[in-house]
């Protein structure tokens, strides 16, 4: 049977269980399905093979041959796939909730319910993951160590920009929310600078709004103006990615351009990369400095490894390392604490490795340019964001945009009616009504929390921060459970296969400043196509996963016991941004499952599953 037949019957067969067991696109389970209807296709006799042959080369010796083997390598594969779907498994439960055990009265009852469906999982993730590792593991890689080809960067920035072209004419002059007219009055000087959005993203917008509306002398051509520099950043960014991982290929190779094609793909198949192209977000710029700094961290640790330390770090990957470093750290405010816990991890990755290597001084010589590049990064964003600001009079954030969390934690516990203290009453009354919680709160979005304290007295709430940390540390102990629901609600979409709440959007919203779209071509098709795109994800299982923040993280996973499987554990360095990044998310989200949010990690997916292959 031909590959194509198989994966569209393996698709078929995907699709029937995804909508008679009603599953969501972005189930993790589906891409299981698919897999294993593919590999199971692969038993029908071909004529090539006999059954018993089949039956050894496609089932035997993945799922049952080697899980028996007593070689050492096979000890270790069997010990990567029992962790990952371990991990799997439980991240999955959390998914699931309270569906898991059918609401059963009878605690006996749920407990063999639970036990049941969870070793049953467990079970057959197991073999599925092992196969799938074990397939992966065998695909010929390519090699991502050579010179930079400059004609092959400017011509997939090329490609990518003109997929990005239609959807902006559709749009003109792009898509702008609640927050992008918030940074464009501040842009426009119809309101105070605030540092609630970066202060350096809205100057960013100030000065191609300011070009584009002196060549105009439209506020829609300065808005597009805006809009095409983000899109060919973006674009440039996501060549340049593609490039990095098969720049030690020939330019006529065919392996090397199917990669590409495929990287390339991988990008312009789903809309909301087209989307936030031209979307007026602080995410997406940040996003792509990410995308540029995880490339440039695969260039020095895996790609330059292969080199002799004293030539490891060129001039152009620290160049690009400091520039994506500050768009890291100062266009969106998590970017800097990501980037202080990832560059603090490199740091001792490096030390430690240095102190086993038998030339010291030339491994000593890439610790000292990182370094320095970490340095002067910080430095630059500490005059940034603390003396240049000041001059600007740049307005500070609200506080309680600093604690989502917690603020979602008490409220969790007032919401349910727990029984409090006067005290605690009395320090929740200090800065609002408690009717304001009951009547708004909302598990999975803190901003009905924020506006508690931003609406009532939030003055004293930062003022009297040691009252509060009390009070939200008394509840804890007092409550763990009502905590624990809490932060799994406020952040499950972000570690789980959950399907996100909120993706795209597509032209201006309405507003008060009366802007709308002004659509160059198709303004009678406009909407129709907008709401095809926004609803892709929605109707199509497997190919819903990579709208997944929580399966993209998953997926890392898998690619990180890949890398170790492959003795090739400086891979896992460039997962290290967007880990880092994951990691303040689950720290401080204001919302569940907001895909802009995590963007970073979704646009780096094809890299990253391309550098976890390659060699």
């Amino acid at each position: 049977m031909k590959i194509w037949v198989r994966l569209i019957i393996s698709y078929i067969i995907t699709f029937a269980v995804y909508n008679i067991g009603g599953f969501s696109t972005s189930d993790i389970l589906m891409g299981l399905v698919f897999f294993s209807a593919y590999m199971l296709l692969g038993l029908l006799p071909d004529g090539k093979k006999g059954p018993t042959e089949l039956l050894q080369d496609s089932l035997y010796s993945h799922l049952h041959g080697r899980s028996v083997s007593d070689t050492e390598y096979d000890k270790k594969l069997n010990r990567a796939a029992g962790t990952v779907t371990f991990i799997w498994t439980i991240l999955y439960v959390v998914y699931m909730g309270g569906r898991i055990n059918r609401d059963l009265d009878n605690p006996l009852f749920r407990a063999v319910y639970v036990i049941i469906t969870v070793t049953g999982l467990y079970v057959a993730m197991f073999f599925v993951i092992r196969c799938l590792i074990v397939r992966i593991l065998s695909v010929e890689t390519i090699q991502t160590a050579g010179g930079f080809d400059a004609k092959i960067w400017l011509k997939y920035t090329l490609i990518i920009f003109l997929f990005m072209l239609p959807l902006f004419l559709l749009n003109f002059p792009g898509t702008m929310t609640v927050d992008s007219f918030d940074q464009l009055d501040q842009a426009r000087g119809l309101a105070a600078y605030s540092d609630h959005h970066p202060w350096v993203h809205t100057m960013i917008i100030k000065a191609l709004y300011s070009l584009g509306f002196a060549v105009s002398g439209s506020v829609y051509g300065g808005i597009a103006s805006y809009t095409l520099f983000q899109m060919l950043i973006v674009a440039m960014a996501v060549a340049y990615a593609i490039e990095s991982m098969t720049e030690g290929s020939d330019p006529s190779d065919v392996r090397g351009r199917r990669i590409r094609i495929l990287m390339a793909s991988g990008f312009v198949i789903y809309p909301y990369n087209l989307a936030y192209s031209i979307t007026m977000w602080k995410d997406v710029l940040f996003s792509a400095a990410v995308l540029v700094l995880t490339v440039t961290v695969y260039r020095i640790y895996v790609t330059g490894s292969q080199k002799e330390e004293s030539e490891c770090v060129k001039n152009r990957d620290l160049v690009l390392f400091v520039i994506s470093s500050l768009g890291m750290c100062l266009l969106r405010h998590n970017g800097l604490y990501a980037y202080i816990l990832m560059m603090l991890i490199i740091l001792v990755y490096e030390c430690v490795g240095n102190k086993k290597r038998t030339d010291k001084k030339s491994g000593g010589k890439r610790i000292l340019k990182v370094l320095i590049a970490t340095i002067t990064t910080l430095t630059a964003v500490v005059l940034v964001r603390g003396p240049i600001q000041r001059v600007y009079n740049v307005e500070a954030g609200d506080f309680a945009h600093n604690i989502p969390i917690p603020l979602q934690q008490i409220g969790r516990v007032v919401y349910d009616r727990c029984e409090l203290t006067d005290k605690d009453w009395e320090s929740i009354k200090k800065i609002n009504t408690v009717e304001f919680i009951w009547e708004e709160y909302t598990p999975g979005g803190a901003d009905p929390m924020m506006q508690w304290v931003v609406f009532g007295d939030g003055e004293y709430l930062k003022s009297h921060k040691a009252e509060y940390i009390a009070l939200w540390l008394r509840l804890g102990v007092k409550y763990p459970e009502e905590y624990l629901r809490a932060y799994i609600d406020q952040t499950k979409g972000y570690y789980t296969t959950m399907a996100p709440e909120q993706t795209e959007y597509y032209g201006i919203l309405p507003n008060a400043g009366g802007l709308e779209p002004r659509p160059v071509l198709g303004a009678g098709i406009r909407i129709k196509i907008n709401e095809i795109c926004e609803k892709l994800h929605g109707m199509i299982p497997v190919y819903g996963i990579l709208y997944s923040m929580g399966a993209c993280f998953m997926i890392l996973i898998l690619g990180m016991a890949l890398c170790i499987l492959q003795d090739r554990k400086c891979k896992i360095l460039a997962y290290l941004p967007v880990l880092t990044l994951t990691l303040t998310l689950l720290v401080a989200t204001p919302l569940c499952a907001d895909l802009r949010y995590a963007y970073p990690l979704m646009l780096c997916m094809p890299m990253l599953i391309c550098a976890t292959i390659g060699e």
